[in-house]
């Protein structure tokens, strides 16, 4: 298993240069140049830069892994050495992405809207996303693709839960560092995804249903569909 693992690695990093315009060792001296130390903010910029959040993620944990591929056993590295101390990274279960798309089509995006920066910059909020650990930046996603399914929508630490509400409560994520949970009332619309809602650490759940969240594919388009659900009801 490990070696089908190195090998689609290898296989993402090999078509780095085709596909971006820049190899490993180019991506890690760029992210080296943005003086960014935070693991959010590296995978951040590099979605600006067209990577999906599979690609950014995988990338930031190499950077952090001072440029050594996470599963090549004989320590492959980026020619361009990466000066920062690294933090273990086996902390996520998640496998290489699959070899990253062409740029040629993409465009570049405008930043993350602004609103749930502001909403989190409280310290309950970070608080209870920095209990995700691993899971923090598929945490902060799930946020960013909330909001873009419904805009507006405000964010509140609640006890555990951060509270999503527009105006009126919809949903709630609770972090923890294994899953990520998010309740809320789907109706028929959740009928083939989510499930009866489960107690967090003892706490009664704040809505009837819910999705376990542990995988960035989980965080589609149906996602936004059942997001819409749930704000609409």
């Amino acid at each position: 298993m490990s070696n089908d693992l190195a090998e689609k690695e290898r296989e993402f990093i090999a078509g780095l240069a085709e596909d971006t315009g820049r190899d490993l060792a180019g991506w890690m001296a760029a992210i080296a140049e943005t003086g960014l130390n935070q693991r959010n903010d590296i995978i951040d910029w590099l979605r600006h830069q067209g990577f999906q959040f599979a690609w950014a993620s995988w990338l930031e944990r190499i950077h952090h892994n001072d440029g050594r591929l996470i599963y090549a056993e004989n320590g492959d590295r980026a020619p361009a050495p990466v000066r920062r101390p690294s933090p273990s990274l086996r902390e996520q279960s998640d496998e290489p992405p699959a070899r990253a798309r062409p740029f040629r089509d993409w465009k570049p995006q405008p930043p993350p809207s602004p609103a749930p920066a502001a909403a989190m910059t409280g310290d309950p909020i970070q608080h209870l996303l920095s209990e995700a650990k691993g899971l923090r930046p598929l945490a902060d996603h799930v946020l960013r693709e909330v909001l873009r399914a419904v805009p507006g929508t405000e964010f509140a630490a609640t006890g555990i839960f951060i509270m999503m509400s527009a105006p009126n409560r919809f949903a709630a994520l609770h972090a923890g560092p294994r899953k990520l949970r998010l309740y809320a009332n789907f109706g028929t619309a959740g009928a083939k995804r989510s499930k009866p809602a489960e107690p967090a650490n003892k706490a009664a759940p704040p809505f009837r249903e819910m999705l376990e969240l542990d995988d960035v594919r989980l965080i589609d388009e149906d996602f936004q569909r059942l997001i819409r659900a749930a704000a609409a009801r």
